[in-house]
């Protein structure tokens, strides 16, 4: 996309403010660590976001390198995630784009939640009049599909489509795009 014009990008900038400040108060081992955010002092930066550095990989690229983690390695990823949702839901953050791209390893069972303030802003794009639903298709909740409105529950939704992957090898529903995955539906449990 092409980047926003200075008129055009001080909301986006102000609500990326809020939502990356919203996601540094929240301080859980299973979520990454937001140090800082704010306005570059350099013309036409935009919006940052210091958060800490992990190493290891995303679950998706380990998924896609071929990691199949045994049902009690799947388990304990999600349970460890489900607690760091759990304790961002008590604090009123919902993320609404829960995947295996924002779920970085730093070790085989040790998960760090990513993009909680991004996920919100994309989310308030599309109720600010952006087309369609926003999330991504593979994860979806069936309210975040039908561009209703999103809580808590859109997050346990998404977590149990990521842990059937983990467990199955594939995922839940099939389909690159959101009206494929409409057509397609979910796949059946084998």
């Amino acid at each position: 996309a092409p980047p926003l014009e200075t008129q055009a990008r001080r909301p986006f900038d102000e609500m990326f403010l809020h939502e990356a400040r919203a996601a540094a108060q929240l301080s859980h081992p299973y979520i990454v660590t937001v140090f800082d955010a704010g306005i570059s002092q350099s013309s036409g930066q935009g919006a940052y976001i210091a958060m800490e550095l992990l190493k290891g990989k995303d679950l998706r690229t380990l998924l896609a390198e071929g990691w199949r983690p045994t049902p009690a390695q799947a388990a304990l990823v999600a349970r460890r995630v489900a607690d760091a949702l759990g304790y961002a839901h008590s604090k009123g953050v919902v993320h609404r784009d829960i995947k295996p791209a924002n779920i970085f390893m730093t070790g085989r069972t040790q998960p760090k939640v990513l993009d909680f303030g991004i996920a919100s802003i994309a989310h308030a794009q599309a109720h600010e009049g952006a087309a369609g639903p926003v999330g991504s298709p593979h994860y979806m909740a069936p309210e975040q599909v039908r561009g209703e409105a999103t809580d808590r529950r859109t997050d346990v939704f998404s977590l149990g489509a990521v842990l059937y992957e983990l467990l199955c090898g594939r995922r839940a529903f099939e389909g690159d795009t959101l009206a494929a995955r409409l057509k397609n539906g979910p796949l059946p449990v084998r």
